[in-house]
């Protein structure tokens, strides 16, 4: 694929979690699936889960071409130590993150991962620069990731919503497509405000252009709901295959109590194109404070 050499590396953070697929009559959508942390054995391997993800930040900050820039740039005044020059673009990528209100930040990042791994999409815009920037105003979807696919060009956009209070998943679920119809609308405006900054990787700035302009044929939305939220029913069991069932039951049985009027006077052909992606957490507020 053309721009394939724009994905991040998600091997080692998937290896830290397993997901699943599932038939989902509804709510309808393009696809269903469920992730969470992974067990070894009778062990939940969450802090090998929140090593990984934090790993996967500067990538989320940093194009690779911005990146190397940084880093060619720090080198020298730290008389070539390499090291050095590492860990302070890794302060200067955790300063970013905004202390006190992890939520969105964990979400937004896992939804990151998600799309590139699970649909090979890279990141056209970079909402974590935008988000972190106190002069510019936050607009339109949580995640814009693009990929060409047999001469088309397909443009993901990714909505998260993560909820700590027990009980909020259809909550969580309404508002992530609510806002994903919304930044759906929105894209042309979007692109507008953003295309000419260094939010967008140069390597893609043209195709980002041309969606804005009208110019860009064979054009293409996809739609990716994620939402992280609180679980409380017990999952304890004798093996690990076990505990993985029912985690897999928890969701299945999530979705058999979704509320039937998520989709009101929605346009079914949009509806078609979402695909969900839900993460269930066990203590979710320690999850989001070790995060």
């Amino acid at each position: 694929m053309a721009y394939d050499h724009l994905l991040s590396n998600t091997d080692s953070l998937m290896k830290q979690m397993f997901w699943f697929q599932q038939t989902i009559a509804e709510p309808r959508a393009a696809s269903h699936r469920g992730v969470a942390i992974k067990y070894m054995d009778l062990k939940e391997m969450r802090s090998s889960f929140i090593l990984e993800l934090k790993s996967t930040a500067m990538n989320w900050v940093y194009a690779t071409k911005k990146y190397n820039e940084l880093l060619q740039d720090e080198l020298p005044k730290r008389g070539g130590d390499f090291m050095n020059a590492l860990s302070y673009l890794q302060q200067l990528a955790d300063h970013k993150f905004r202390k006190g209100c992890p939520q969105g930040q964990f979400g937004e990042l896992l939804l990151f991962n998600f799309i590139q791994h699970f649909f090979g999409a890279p990141p056209l815009l970079r909402k974590m620069s935008i988000t972190t920037n106190p002069a510019i105003e936050r607009h339109g979807a949580d995640a814009i990731h693009y990929k060409e696919v047999n001469q088309n060009h397909v443009f993901i956009l990714g909505e998260s919503k993560c909820y700590e209070s027990k009980y909020k998943f259809n909550a969580a679920l309404k508002k992530s497509v609510d806002s994903i119809f919304t930044s759906f609308e929105n894209i042309e405006e979007e692109m507008m405000l953003y295309y000419h900054d260094d939010f967008i990787d140069p390597e893609l700035r043209k195709i980002a252009t041309d969606l804005k302009d009208g110019k860009l044929n064979n054009a293409r939305f996809e739609l990716v709901c994620m939402v992280a939220y609180e679980e409380t029913s017990n999952i304890d069991a004798a093996s690990e295959a076990e505990i993985r069932a029912n985690i897999e039951a928890c969701i299945t049985d999530r979705w058999k109590n979704a509320p039937t009027d998520i989709y009101s006077a929605r346009r079914p052909h949009v509806v078609d194109r979402i695909n969900y992606v839900v993460f269930p957490a066990w203590g979710l507020d320690k999850l989001l404070g070790e995060f």
